[in-house]
């Protein structure tokens, strides 16, 4: 009769908890997936608990019900011991309780100790954590509890001789040992990103042949300017008043793709324009121009983060060697961009003034509020050869200067991604014209000093990949990217 019990429990066992699994939310189902596919992984463990939480907040814009979450993954962390054949249920349960309080520091302390006030704050705080950003106190205390988490976890799964299930063929090729490959290469996979991330952006080869817009373009029309602020009480809210004004006078949307192709996406009648707080949508890590994922308002279009983050994606450019490349990194702010160091992009380094060498193609720029990528140089870029003897070296003016920048801003009513001649944007930008004319100071003292000079300030900076082949990664996909796969990057 006994055996007869148990023979009769054990399936109605299994139905409570098969039950029990259908009445989480697929949300919660997907990321504890994600976040328990990396177990046994020596080296995409942290990555797919990261991972799981981009997915999670950037998909839902809430914060998961951290007990049901931690459930949920001790149930599968279950599943992979019985195919493990895995039978020490003691030492299992102590895994299953360090692991989930990896989820403890990302959920809940990371909130408190940043004072995170809503889910792109959150999302911030997290590609800070992994990119193990030492740009505050709060940062460092988290970096290093999370650290000594992942420690515990590693030595746990160790000790379980828990094995890696993940099919290695979805994994990034490691990063290599070769600390001299071609920079020429990564300038090229910079500015080529950032063509690539236009042209699919507008949707027209074209739009990459546009000469940069001067001071004297005129002023695109049809875009309007709500009253009142974005919420955090910064930029202004734009929307498009008047399209066909839009078309005519916006000189990228006047070229953009105007077609019914499944491949293609119908910017003319959909234009993308500036919109503080705007964002792509990143879904399975591709991003998506046409799906507004951001803070704005409802229009299409990015802010200035957001576009050279996507170029340096697109690009396949690493920010730390080991460490994937990810379309969430989208996400990050301006102020990220200022000191590679602090924010832990070992990838990149702040640039060094050289008594021949200033700044180069795809080189990023940032100050507090705004981020640039430098695009083409002239050759003479900050006009020192104008300048006969070291004294003269804070006369510079940045009216002289030669070359370009790439960037989404609200320049000319609203225009959003564009090229602009640098001498005429910096008269628009008095933060920006403060970073590149100190910069040029900079140049000048290295020039006629002849000796090395790296700027450094806490509120600007310029950083520069590194070009690494152990900093080069596969390049993120654009949805419809197809439709301009003929443009020459």
């Amino acid at each position: 009769m006994g055996v007869m019990k148990k023979i009769i429990l054990l399936p109605l066992l299994l139905a409570a908890t098969s039950s029990c699994m259908k009445q989480h939310s697929n949300a919660i189902l997907n990321s504890s997936h994600t976040a328990t596919s990396g177990i046994g992984c020596e080296a995409q463990l942290q990555s797919k608990v990261f991972d799981s939480m981009y997915s999670y907040l950037d998909e839902q814009q809430e914060i998961p019900d951290l007990e049901e979450l931690k459930s949920v993954i001790s149930l599968k962390i279950d599943e992979i011991a019985k195919e493990q054949n895995i039978h020490d249920g003691e030492q299992l349960e102590i895994f299953k309780q360090e692991y989930n309080k990896i989820f403890d520091i990302l959920i809940s302390d990371s909130r408190r100790a940043k004072n995170v006030s809503d889910i792109k704050e959150h999302i911030q705080t997290l590609i800070e954590m992994e990119m193990e950003d030492q740009s505050s106190t709060a940062n460092i205390q988290l970096n290093n509890k999370l650290a000594t988490q992942f420690s515990k976890v590693k030595s746990l799964s160790n000790a379980l001789n828990l094995a890696c299930n993940e099919d290695p063929r979805n994994n990034p090729p490691p990063p290599g040992d070769d600390d001299t490959a071609s920079t020429t290469q990564t300038y090229t996979r910079m500015t080529a990103g950032m063509s690539n991330v236009i042209a699919t952006a507008y949707q027209s080869c074209q739009s990459i042949e546009i000469p940069p817009i001067t001071g004297a373009t005129q002023d695109v029309l049809g875009i309007t300017r709500l009253p009142g602020s974005h919420p955090d009480g910064i930029g202004g809210r734009r929307v498009v008043g008047n399209l066909s004004q839009v078309q005519s006078t916006h000189p990228y949307v006047n070229v953009a793709g105007n077609t019914t192709s499944s491949s293609c996406f119908n910017v003319h009648s959909n234009p993308l324009i500036y919109d503080y707080g705007g964002e792509p949508s990143v879904s399975g890590n591709i991003i998506n121009f046409f799906k507004n994922a951001g803070s704005g308002t409802t229009v299409l279009g990015v802010d200035c983060s957001a576009l050279v983050s996507a170029a340096a994606a697109v690009g396949g450019l690493r920010y730390k060697p080991g460490v994937d490349n990810k379309a969430i990194y989208i996400r990050q702010s301006s102020s990220k961009f200022i000191s590679a160091t602090s924010s832990g992009f070992t990838c990149y380094d702040n640039i060094t003034l050289t008594p021949t060498q200033t700044i180069k193609s795809g080189d990023i720029a940032a100050v507090v509020g705004h981020v640039v990528m430098v695009d083409t140089v002239g050759n003479d870029p900050f006009g020192l050869n104008l300048i006969s003897s070291e004294s003269q070296c804070s006369t510079i003016n940045y009216r002289n200067f030669d070359f370009t920048v790439a960037q989404s801003s609200p320049s000319k009513n609203g225009i959003g991604i564009n090229r602009y001649v640098a001498r005429d944007y910096l008269s628009e930008s008095y933060k920006m014209q403060t970073l590149f004319v100190s910069m040029a100071k900079s140049a000048c003292t290295a020039k006629f000093q002849n000796r090395n000079v790296k700027p450094s300030s806490s509120s600007w900076g310029i950083i520069r990949h590194k070009g690494t082949s152990q900093c080069i990664a596969p390049k993120i996909q654009m949805t419809n990217q197809s439709c301009v796969s003929q443009c020459r990057l």
